[in-house]
């Protein structure tokens, strides 16, 4: 039986976790609607995908299937997947409505998010538990290499990414979080599930012996590729990034986490005075 796109009502009403595929699909719709790709427009591939948003060919081709079951979309054999043109026109049973949160201007493209304040321990004005997680080994880039003293960059380290959304179902942070394959494998941080308590209690339980403070750098930047599609924004638009590297006591990095917010609609409170 063919599937249909959910809509937010659907999810709200069953108290469901919004997938990863299920963000990219309403990015691409969201894309389709504001006229980035037009009618008979080839949308990204499942290769586009996976390597400009760092998710598994699986999630790709559910993002694009589900785009095809809203009539968004419409495959075309070994061309892709070509747009069908904003709902304007066409009629497509089934497919995902923008959330009730979201007050779209077309004139701008701009997106209403609620604000949400973050505190300089990570606290912030929604509940934890409207969370989609996933995790993974994976080869992560030259970068974060460096930053966790990896002997080889192309050795795989465990990848835990996790994406938050407020009530409506708007995504209000997404955090990466790349650990020595090592120190994470077999242990809580590699599973896709919630952590119980703050992330720094979790890394320290993980390693069995105290840690270093970690090193915290907040700055602000366009978002990357990924990010854009995870948190539904516009790649020009502005983030506001905390990067956070815990080593152990001897100074070995294990953990180096990144954590990006919508800038229009957070504040960080770092306690400061």
């Amino acid at each position: 039986m063919a599937g249909t796109a959910s809509s937010p009502a659907d999810a709200r009403a069953t108290g469901s976790k919004p997938n990863l595929y299920e963000v990219i699909r309403d990015q691409l719709i969201g894309e389709i609607e504001s006229g980035r790709y037009p009618s008979g427009a080839l949308l990204p591939s499942v290769r586009e995908l996976t390597a400009k948003m760092a998710i598994s060919t699986t999630t790709a081709r559910k993002a694009l299937a589900e785009v095809v079951a809203a009539g968004y979309a419409r495959p075309e054999g070994t061309r892709g997947h070509v747009s069908a043109g904003p709902r304007a026109q066409h009629t497509a049973e089934g497919a995902r409505q923008p959330t009730a949160s979201r007050s779209d201007d077309k004139s701008t493209g701009l997106i209403v998010r609620p604000t949400v304040t973050i505190t300089a321990e990570g606290a912030a004005g929604f509940e934890a538990e409207r969370t989609t997680i996933d995790v993974r080994s994976e080869v992560v880039p030259a970068e974060v290499a460096v930053v966790l003293a990896l002997e080889d960059a192309t050795s795989a380290v465990v990848v835990r990414r996790r994406l938050t959304t407020d009530e409506h179902g708007t995504p209000v942070e997404f955090r990466a979080s790349y650990m020595q394959h090592d120190f994470a494998q077999g242990t809580a941080l590699a599973e896709a599930e919630p952590v119980t308590g703050s992330w720094n209690d979790a890394l320290a339980s993980a390693s069995g012996k105290p840690l270093r403070k970690s090193q915290r750098q907040v700055s602000a930047r366009h978002p990357t590729d990924s990010e854009a599609a995870m948190l539904g924004l516009r790649p020009t638009a502005c983030v506001l990034v905390r990067a956070e590297t815990t080593q152990d006591q001897a100074g070995h990095p294990l953990d180096h986490t990144v954590t990006v917010w919508p800038a229009e609609s957070t504040r960080l409170d770092l306690g400061i005075e």
